[in-house]
C-alpha cells in the first residue's frame, strides 16, 4: 500500500463525525490533522493540545491496615479490630507465635 505522504504520528484517529456521525473517516491533505467525511463530505480537525496540570494535590491514599480498620469500624465490625493500638500484621505474628508454642 503507497501513502500519498508519510503518515504523521500525532494525528489522533476519531471514531465519528462530528457533524452527522459517520464512520467513514480519512485522512485529508487540508492539513496534518484534517479528516475528510465520506458520508457528509466535510472536512474538520482533531488536535490534542495537552492536559491541564492538576490546581490541587490528592490526599494519600491510607495503608492497608488503616483501610482495614476504618472499614470494619463503620461496618460493626469491632470485635475483628486490633487491640490496643496492635497492627493487624502484629496481631498475626503473635497468633503465629501462639501456634508455634502449642
Amino acid at each position: 500500500m503507497a501513502f500519498r505522504r508519510e503518515p504523521n504520528p500525532n494525528r489522533n484517529h476519531p471514531t465519528h463525525c462530528p457533524y452527522c456521525g459517520g464512520m467513514a473517516l480519512f485522512p485529508d491533505e487540508e492539513g496534518d490533522f484534517a479528516w475528510s467525511c465520506q458520508e457528509c463530505r466535510r472536512v474538520f480537525s482533531v488536535m490534542f493540545h495537552g492536559q491541564d496540570d492538576f490546581t490541587q494535590e490528592h490526599p494519600q491514599a491510607p495503608s492497608t491496615e488503616e483501610a482495614l480498620r476504618r472499614s470494619l469500624e463503620k461496618h460493626g465490625h469491632t470485635a475483628g479490630l486490633a487491640s490496643q493500638g496492635d497492627t493487624v500484621s502484629d496481631t498475626k505474628e503473635v497468633s503465629d507465635r501462639k501456634e508455634e508454642n502449642t
